[in-house]
C-alpha cells in the first residue's frame, strides 16, 4: 500500500510539472524541425505571389541546395557533421548564403544542438560544416536542415532541403 502511494505521489508530481511548466520537453517542441519537402537537394527557383501562393521558377538548372547526411566525424572525436552547400554550376550567385540546422532525435520529437552559416559571398558554390558535439556512446537520429539564398543573374533565389539518418547512428571517438 505505501508503495503504491508513493508512486501515485510521483506520478502526479511529474504530471503537474510538466504540464505548467516551461521546461525542456515543452519548449523543446517550439523548435521543432522545419517541414521541408526536399530532401538531400533541392534547385533554387525565383518568383513568388504578392498574395502568398507561389508562382516560383526554376531559376537554373544545376542550381541549388544540398545537404550530405549527418555522420560520425572521422577526424573530430565524439562529433556528428554534415556538410550543407549553396551551388550553381556555370554562374556566380550574389550574396550566396548557405545556412545549415542540425538536430537530434529525442522522445519528444527534434532538438535543434547547432546553427551554421556561410556567406554572403560571391560566388558559384558557399559550403558550411554542422558540426555537433555529441556525448561518446550515445545513439540518435540526426536531421540536417539546409537554406540558401542569393542573387542569381538579377533575381532573388532561394531553396531549402533536407537529410536524416533512418536509423540511429553512434557519437564515438573517431568512428
Amino acid at each position: 500500500m505505501r508503495r503504491e502511494t508513493r508512486l501515485t505521489v510521483i506520478a502526479a508530481v511529474t504530471a503537474s510539472a510538466l504540464a505548467g511548466s516551461s521546461g525542456t520537453a515543452l519548449a523543446a517542441q517550439t523548435d521543432d524541425a522545419t517541414p521541408i519537402s526536399s530532401r538531400s537537394q533541392a534547385g533554387y527557383s525565383t518568383g513568388s505571389s504578392p498574395f502568398g501562393s507561389s508562382t516560383r521558377q526554376p531559376a537554373a538548372e544545376d542550381c541549388g541546395v544540398r545537404v550530405d547526411l549527418p555522420h560520425p566525424s572521422r577526424t573530430t572525436n565524439n562529433q556528428i557533421h554534415t556538410r550543407v552547400e549553396s551551388f550553381c554550376n556555370g554562374a556566380t550567385i550574389v550574396n550566396n548564403t548557405i545556412s545549415g540546422k542540425s538536430y537530434r532525435s529525442r522522445w519528444y520529437g527534434w532538438e535543434h544542438m547547432k546553427s551554421e552559416t556561410n556567406g554572403p559571398k560571391s560566388a558559384w558554390r558557399v559550403r558550411v560544416t554542422v558540426d555537433v558535439n555529441c556525448e561518446y556512446g550515445t545513439w540518435h537520429r540526426w536531421r540536417t536542415e539546409g537554406f540558401g539564398s542569393g542573387v542569381l543573374n538579377g533575381q532573388p533565389v532561394s531553396a531549402s532541403a533536407y537529410e536524416e539518418n533512418n536509423d540511429e547512428i553512434m557519437c564515438g571517438a573517431n568512428n
